[in-house]
């Protein structure tokens, strides 16, 4: 069977240029609505690591110890564990990511209302919800780099999605240079996202139920993800689709 691959290219990725975030409800579908949601261009490097279960393995003996039969089973995918690192201390950004409290600024002064800083959740506060996440990373072809050719467009970018992620905010360095952001957690699967908190997945059908999905978006797909970038909360629609 000849391959059906979009653009029939043989494509690679670098260059993790966006991050996105949703909030999930406790049954795991977007929470959706006002401040539900982040979109920043200020992600620095990411990296998941899949934990699988131990293989299985059964060699049965006779009572001479010779092994009668084998069986080999694969380990599956249980979980990926994430870390990473953020340009922005991005308060808004930081409680869809990590939990915790927004400070406000105190009446009558410079910032009076405006988010001026942000607290780390702790025991024994309530635990941060689950979130969606996802990076966004350039692809180029084998053949034509990162030009695209007519009749065989390929998908300008790939989104590395996680579909139910759990984040804590990292070790922290204070010194002279650039004073970063880490992150670490896991993502496990989550079939109840259908179409992503954003109505966008590119699929056809709803989101497969998987730790780690990989899916290609057009340079127009891109681009309107790109539009929500900045820094502060992002609205997301209430209703997805179906």
């Amino acid at each position: 069977m000849a391959s059906n691959l979009a653009g029939g290219q043989c494509l690679g990725q670098h260059s993790v240029c966006l991050m996105r975030a949703a909030i999930l409800d406790d049954d795991c579908t977007p929470q959706g609505g006002t401040n539900s949601g982040i979109v920043t261009v200020g992600i620095v490097t990411a990296t998941s690591t899949p934990e699988y279960r131990d293989e299985r393995r059964i060699e049965p003996t006779n009572g001479c110890g010779d092994i009668m039969f084998t069986y080999n089973q694969l380990g599956c995918l249980l979980r990926e564990t994430l870390s990473g690192e953020l340009i922005f201390h991005d308060w808004e950004m930081m409680q869809v990511l990590f939990g915790g409290t927004l400070i406000l600024g105190v009446a009558g002064g410079p910032f009076a209302g405006e988010v001026i800083g942000w607290a780390k959740p702790s025991c024994p506060d309530d635990l941060p919800k689950s979130v969606y996440l996802e990076f966004i990373v350039k692809n180029a072809s084998q053949e034509a780099g990162e030009c695209q050719v007519a009749g065989s467009e390929f998908p300008t970018h790939t989104g590395h999605i996680f579909p139910k992620a759990n984040l804590t905010a990292g070790a922290q360095t204070f010194n002279d240079q650039s004073i970063s952001l880490p992150f670490d957690g896991f993502s496990v699967r989550n079939p109840s996202l259908v179409k992503g908190p954003w109505n966008d997945y590119p699929g056809a059908g709803a989101m497969p139920a998987s730790p780690h999905i990989e899916v290609g978006y057009s340079q127009s797909q891109y681009d309107a993800i790109l539009e929500d970038a900045g820094c502060g909360f992002v609205d997301l629609p209430v209703t997805y689709s179906g």
